[in-house]
C-alpha cells in the first residue's frame, strides 16, 4: 500500500505513514516525499539504494538485448448454455505449460482458473511460439464440450489476467510508467466494457510483483487471451517498451483527470490522450520489425473497436472445431 501510495502521486520514493485498522486493512495516515537538498548527498538509507539502482542502470546494454519475456495469462472454462466455470482443476495441472490457478476472492472452486505458461525467451516470435504450443497442451487436456473465455472480466466476479514477466532489465518506476501509458493504456482502449469492472481492485497501475528469478511480473493487464491478433500485439509491444522506455516520455497517466478517467473507463478522454503516443513507439529502433504485429492494435483503437469477452476463443487459439 505504501509504494502504491507513493506511485499514484508520481513519487519514485519518499516515507508513508500507515495506520493499521484491523482485519488486515491499512490505511495512508500520512505521506512525506524525499526532498533533497542541492549539493548534499541523500540521507541513508536512500543515498544507498540510489547508488545501487544507478550501477546496475549503467551495466544494462543499449537496447537490452539479454531481455528475458514470460507470461501467465488467464481464462475461464465454460459450460454453455447456462454459463457456469468449470474449474480448471479438473483437467489442468498445477504446474506446467498449462495450468490451473486460484480464482479471485469469493470465486467457488479448487484453482478453477486455468493458465497458459509459456516458456520464456529472449525475442516475441518465439515466446508467441511457445503460447501457442502451450495452447494446444490445453486443448488436449480439457474437454472439448467447454469453451473458453478470456478478457478482464467475461463472466461478473471472474476478474482476469494476463501477467508479462520480465528479466535482464532492472525494475525502476520510470519502466513501470512507461508500460502503464504506452501498453495498459492502449489495452484499456481495446478492452470490452465488461472488463471495466476489474478495476480497482484488479488492473491497478504501476502493479507488479517480484519474482524469484531476479526479474519482475507486470500484474496490470486484463488477459490478452482474448485472441491471437491481440495477444501477438501486446507480446511485441511490451518487448519494445521495455527496450526503450527510455526514449518514451508522456505520461498522461499522470494527469489527474486522465488518472481517474482509466479507473472509471470514460475512454473518450483516453482516446484523446492516446492519440500522440503511437508516434514515438514507431520512432523506436525495432519498430519496423514489430510494425505487423503492433499495428492491428493501432488501428482497432482508431477505428473504437473492442473485443468481446463472451466470445468463445479456443478455436481462435487451436484451430479446430470442438468435438
Amino acid at each position: 500500500m505504501a509504494v502504491r501510495a507513493l506511485y499514484s502521486l508520481g513519487l519514485d520514493s519518499g516515507e508513508v505513514l500507515l495506520a493499521a485498522l484491523g482485519e488486515r486493512k491499512y490505511a495512508v495516515q500520512s505521506l512525506a516525499p524525499l526532498r533533497q537538498t542541492p549539493g548534499k548527498p541523500l540521507p541513508p538509507p536512500y543515498g544507498r539504494v540510489a547508488q545501487a539502482l544507478a550501477q546496475r542502470l549503467a551495466a544494462e546494454e543499449p537496447g537490452r538485448p539479454r531481455l528475458l519475456m514470460g507470461m501467465d495469462p488467464e481464462f475461464l472454462l465454460v459450460r454453455e448454455p447456462a454459463c457456469r466455470v468449470v474449474p480448471a482443476s479438473r483437467y489442468l495441472p498445477l504446474t506446467g505449460v498449462a495450468g490451473c490457478d486460484a480464482g479471485p476472492p469469493g470465486t467457488r472452486g479448487v484453482f478453477p482458473v486455468a493458465e497458459l505458461r509459456p516458456k520464456p525467451r529472449g525475442e516475441p516470435r518465439a515466446l508467441l511460439a511457445q503460447l501457442m504450443s502451450a495452447a494446444r497442451t490445453a486443448d488436449r487436456l480439457i474437454d472439448r464440450s467447454l469453451r473458453w473465455r478470456a478478457g478482464g472480466m467475461p463472466l461478473m466476479g471472474w476478474a482476469l489476467g494476463g501477467h508479462l514477466h520480465f528479466s535482464g532489465v532492472t525494475l525502476t518506476a520510470p519502466l513501470l510508467r512507461a508500460l502503464d501509458n504506452y501498453l495498459a493504456l492502449p489495452m484499456l482502449l481495446l478492452e470490452d466494457t465488461r472488463a471495466g469492472a476489474r478495476r480497482p481492485r484488479y488492473g491497478v497501475l504501476g502493479d507488479f510483483r517480484l519474482q524469484p528469478h531476479g526479474g519482475f511480473e507486470y500484474r496490470t493487464l486484463p488477459s490478452f487471451l482474448v485472441s491471437p491478433a491481440v495477444a501477438k500485439g501486446t507480446v511485441h509491444l511490451a518487448h519494445l517498451i521495455v527496450s526503450h522506455y527510455e526514449d518514451l516520455p508522456r505520461r498522461p497517466l499522470d494527469r489527474e483527470d486522465l488518472h481517474a478517467a482509466y479507473y472509471s473507463g470514460d475512454k473518450s478522454l483516453l482516446r484523446a490522450a492516446f492519440r500522440p503516443l503511437p508516434a514515438q513507439l514507431r520512432a523506436l529502433r525495432g519498430y519496423t520489425q514489430a510494425a505487423r504485429y503492433i499495428e492491428p492494435l493501432f488501428g482497432f483503437i482508431a477505428a473504437e473497436q473492442t473485443w468481446d469477452e463472451a466470445r468463445d476463443i479456443r478455436k481462435l487459439w487451436c484451430g479446430r472445431d470442438r468435438e
